[in-house]
């Protein structure tokens, strides 16, 4: 089953002197793929991901997710869509500090009107399998930037979107918070078939995924598929970067 379904995708945005952000692209995503997109800064996978997540319309060609093409949507149909099959990671986790943890994993339930039992029972479920059952009652004040991205995760998966996506989930995080949000992405894809499409620009927090697609230019420049162990691919990933311009101490 295709999950995420792209034809001949461009984006320009207008101006004085229009900007190409995406130049035809084409991509499918399997039901059960866990995907980076990465690229030189400058590249468009920004602007891939804004146009995959709704926020930015295509210029021209198709997105679909599950076979629907939000771009066609209209508000509402359109904000209940995002809800119920898309899920959003971001870089700054995106918490509402006047709520507790649990209501902030709620939230999106809470404006889709689910009963308030059922709400309670997905809440306390997915706080559990994601280690955070014990941290419900806090604010975000009270908690670490690692517990905090797994509450965002939480928040995100909570309804089984079809498609969780991801915006430099590590950004904020130090190094062991990154490598343990990682691996609960890679439980969640394991244990729920959660499909993931992330934008990142460390070749560690790639190495995590099954495949990583390099854009340039606005183009797909290179596929690169996990053949081997995790350092192997993450090798393969900095030399391909490297290849682009980057740095191995600083791939954008």
């Amino acid at each position: 089953m295709k999950v995420i379904s792209i034809k001949n995708l461009e984006k320009t945005y207008d101006g004085k002197v229009p900007v190409k952000a995406l130049r035809g692209i084409n991509l499918e995503v399997e039901k059960g793929e866990m995907i980076a997109i990465m690229g030189p800064s400058g590249s468009g996978k920004s602007t891939f991901l804004n146009v995959i997540s709704t926020i930015d319309k295509p210029t021209k060609g198709s997105v679909r997710i599950s076979g629907k093409n939000p771009h066609k949507m209209n508000d509402e149909e359109l904000a209940s869509f995002r809800r119920n099959t898309l899920g959003f990671v971001f870089q700054n986790f995106n918490l509402l500090p006047t709520l507790t943890i649990e209501e902030n994993i709620m939230l999106p339930m809470t404006l889709e009107k689910v009963p308030t039992a059922e709400m309670k029972h997905r809440t306390v479920e997915i706080a559990k399998l994601l280690g955070i059952a014990n941290l419900l009652k806090k604010r975000t004040y009270e908690i670490s930037g690692g517990q905090a991205q797994r509450t965002a995760v939480a928040r995100a998966v909570v309804q089984d979107p079809a498609l969780l996506l991801a915006d430099e989930p590590t950004g904020n995080l130090d190094s062991k918070a990154a490598k343990d949000v990682m691996e609960l992405f890679g439980m969640l894809n394991k244990v729920k078939k959660t499909t993931v499409l992330m934008v990142t620009h460390d070749a560690l927090v790639a190495s995590y995924c099954r495949k990583v697609y390099i854009i340039k230019d606005g183009r797909i420049y290179q596929e690169i598929i996990k053949e081997g162990d995790a350092l192997e691919f993450q090798e393969e990933i900095l030399n391909a970067m490297t290849l682009l311009g980057g740095g191995r101490n600083d791939i954008i």
